[in-house]
């Protein structure tokens, strides 16, 4: 106790409160001063630390020395009846207390009256999902204008989608809005984008100019624009291509690695008339019909006729032969996999690190080698190059698919339908994995909603045999006859097939089938499953056998392990052996 009446008398707390309040304000004005002289941080740290450590020192002398009308002396030296403590600590007191009111009024301006509005740093990171809508056409009537246009509009697609940063919307999706009245930010919200890129293509003479504008797709404010003028060769459009890509990722602050760089500078063709006929046959391709395919073709022919070293062009044509199948009963399957297989072999040759390249390659040697390892290794190097390359997350989901991996078959078929949202064929993917995995109300909805948007005859034939898979009969006979009616085959033969489903489903026992009728309703690839769904084990057996020897590619072929429609004859032995030759028993 007489330690502490010592230290009331010496004036110690008041000293130590002072001392307290004193430092709080230094620390509170450099807190304002020194970011206004761009200090270190390490400033501040000093300041607050040094006031901590003289704090001991500033109690010790309060206690050592004694304020005197003659000045500082030490305590041991003053007269007890000569100390004016007392009328030191109501000084103190004073202090104390204007101490206290000024901290006070520092705490009421600091809080309520500067108030600094905290503007938080915008996140442009939305931005770096791209979609580029349709160029403009703007040159003369001239001879191929609309597919140079679309051309330079689709090299740019595809060089875009090989930066890693960057997510950009397919050209099927994009498509839809060529000459839309629809707004920016409309589109945006239909394509689930950040940015747009809109532009315009003019030829005239011997030159070429290209204009371009990034637009932030929420609110319709313009990130970057430029104008580009070049010669009309290939040289110059791929410069001005490399160029305006470059230029894109450094407005949407996306990496750009050295290997990426290189890709956007690659120089393909050197030929500009080979470039044209190479931009004729994408366009042809992308309409995905029997004339449009084969007039490909014979674009891309044209095409290596004037730069045999064009390596896009190959993988065009192996594209090309690879989807003929799809669209032509009447393709010649022995031929559609030679002319696939060279191709597609010339394509890597030339262009090793090209994404388009190692896709085709991949589905010819799944359809046709059975080389399930092979493929899968060109299908990841691919989606290494170009993360959201539509042809190979599509056909790498019916690898996984085919080989019972659902749950990564339908991921890879999800990352394809966020990359071309609009497409059709994306669409019908999905439906076709949703339906692989036994997901059967999932992949009818899809189908359905679908085919309300777009009739496609492609995923028409998808649906009826999943109709089947799914022992839906009556479904899948309504199905079968609108594929029918759709690509112009015979409506009678598709009713009587559709009455010998519902029937052998009904009777639960084998159903005839006459060659007479398969030849009337052509079909080709769907007869294993035909036969499945009629109960005939002999001729199921029989027909897959045959679609392995011809090595033509069935589907009904590939999707044995995982098909519902075989499980009747699945113990059969001639079945074990075929699942082992195409490389899918377990």
């Amino acid at each position: 106790m007489a330690l502490l009446g010592e230290m009331r008398r010496r004036n110690i707390f008041k000293v130590s409160l002072a001392y307290a309040l004193v430092s709080w304000l230094i620390v509170q004005v450099a807190d304002v001063v020194l970011p206004t002289f761009n200090a270190p941080q390490w400033i501040m740290q000093v300041l607050v630390l040094g006031l901590i450590l003289i704090f001991p020192i500033a109690v010790l002398l309060s206690w050592a020395y004694e304020l005197t009308p003659e000045g500082f002396k030490s305590t041991a030296d003053v007269d007890r009846t000569q100390s004016i403590t007392v009328k030191t600590g109501r000084k103190l007191n004073h202090v104390v207390i204007f101490l206290l009111s000024l901290a006070v009024v520092v705490l009421v301006v600091d809080n309520y009256v500067l108030i600094e509005e905290i503007v938080p740093e915008p996140d442009f990171a939305y931005r770096q999902t791209i979609a580029v809508i349709p160029f403009i056409n703007r040159s003369a009537a001239e001879e191929n204008a609309q597919f140079f246009a679309d051309g330079i509009h689709d090299e740019l697609l595809t060089r875009l989608s090989k930066i890693a940063d960057l997510r950009v919307i397919s050209r099927t999706s994009v498509m839809e809005y060529r000459d839309t009245t629809k707004n920016i930010i409309q589109i945006g919200e239909e394509l689930g984008v950040g940015s747009i890129l809109e532009g315009g293509v003019q030829r005239s003479g011997n030159e070429v100019r290209i204009n371009v504008q990034l637009i932030d797709a929420r609110t319709d404010e313009h990130i970057w624009a430029d104008t580009f003028n070049g010669k009309l060769n290939a040289a110059d459009v791929f410069e001005i291509q490399a160029e305006i890509s470059t230029a894109i990722a450094d407005a949407l602050e996306a990496r750009l690695s050295p290997l990426e760089q290189a890709r956007l500078d690659a120089v393909p063709t050197e030929n500009f008339d080979a470039l044209e006929a190479y931009f004729s046959g994408k366009y042809l391709l992308e309409e995905r019909g029997t004339e449009s395919l084969i007039q490909s073709i014979e674009m891309f022919k044209t095409a290596l006729s004037l730069d045999p070293k064009f390596g896009l062009a190959w993988a065009g044509i192996a594209e090309a032969w690879l989807e003929l199948p799809n669209y032509s009963a009447g393709a010649d399957s022995q031929r559609v996999r030679r002319e696939a297989a060279s191709a597609a072999i010339k394509a890597l040759k030339l262009s090793p690190d090209s994404p388009e390249a190692l896709a085709v390659l991949g589905w010819h040697m799944l359809l046709h080698n059975y080389d399930w390892s092979g493929a899968e290794e060109a299908f990841r190097n691919a989606l290494e190059i170009e993360a959201t390359n539509i042809n190979a997350l599509h056909w790498y989901s019916h690898l996984l698919s085919w080989q019972g991996m659902h749950d990564e078959a339908i991921n890879a078929a999800d990352l394809a339908f966020e990359a071309d949202p609009l497409s059709v064929l994306m669409m019908t993917n999905k439906s076709y994995i949703l339906a692989d995995a036994q997901k059967w109300d999932a992949a009818f909805e899809i189908g359905d909603r679908t085919l309300a948007r777009n009739p496609s005859p492609s995923l028409m034939g998808n649906l009826w045999i999943a109709k089947l898979r799914a022992r839906r009969p009556e479904e899948a006979a309504a199905q079968l006859l609108n594929w029918a009616a759709a690509t112009g085959r015979n409506n009678e033969a598709a009713i009587e097939m559709g009455e010998l489903i519902i029937r052998a489903q009904a009777l639960g026992e084998p159903v005839e089938l006459t060659d007479d009728l398969i030849d009337r309703l052509q079909v080709g690839t769907e007869v294993p499953e035909i036969y499945a769904a009629l109960g005939d084990a002999e001729n199921t057996i029989a027909a897959l056998q045959n679609a392995h020897h011809n090595g033509t590619g069935f589907r009904s072929l590939l999707s044995m392990k995982i098909n519902p429609s075989y499980d009747f004859v699945r113990n059969d032995p001639r079945f074990v052996a075929l699942l082992e030759e195409i490389g899918l028993a377990d």
